[in-house]
């Protein structure tokens, strides 16, 4: 049994070694230019205009260490550039933010994808002799379809802050939130 392990061994070296030193010659020559292609610099939306949905609603949910609350986020992007409005009602304060989002996806893609950035107040308790800037980043995918231009299927996750704090935040389409809630609430 040793001599026909070793004997295996010694033609499987022989095979890798062997085909280690054959090589294929290539003979025919070439007479075409090869041409480099690459991907223009530019958004590929701005060309084709965008197929994807303008109009996105959410309801949103902060979770933090100092405070929890449930709000609506609404998002206007045409092409690559749009503006977005959110506000939270929590536990303790009342926040609102304004902002940009810009667009990733292009247009062939099957998912869309938005990164956006708001700017904002907080009124500790809702009086306005407490008010601390806030700031809010994330990201949000949505399908590529919806009712006209209105989408009725996205989601979000991202973190605000009011500088003292970091909160989670996560969206939810308004049409998915109402969904869910029929679920639960009629089984």
């Amino acid at each position: 049994m040793k001599r026909l392990v070793v004997i295996a061994l010694l033609a499987l070296s022989f095979c890798q070694a062997a085909a280690q030193s054959w090589r294929v010659v290539d003979t025919s020559s070439s007479t075409y230019d090869t041409v480099q292609y690459s991907a223009p610099k530019i958004n590929p939306i701005r060309y084709f205009g965008s197929p994807f949905c303008q109009h996105f609603a959410n309801i949103k949910l902060l979770i933090g260490p100092q405070d929890f609350g449930i709000g609506a986020e609404y998002s206007y992007l045409p092409e690559l550039w749009g503006f977005g409005l959110s506000g939270f009602v929590g536990y303790s304060n009342l926040w609102l933010a304004g902002g940009a989002n810009y667009r990733l996806s292009r247009p062939w893609s099957h998912y869309d994808w938005h990164l956006y950035a708001n700017g904002g107040i907080r009124c500790a308790d809702g009086r306005m002799d407490d008010v601390r800037p806030t700031l809010e980043a994330g990201i949000r995918m949505a399908s590529a379809e919806g009712l006209g231009s209105f989408c009725y299927s996205s989601g979000s996750i991202g973190a605000l802050t009011d500088f003292r704090h970091v909160y989670l935040t996560v969206g939810l389409s308004i049409t998915l939130s109402t969904l869910f809630s029929f679920l639960i609430l009629f089984p």
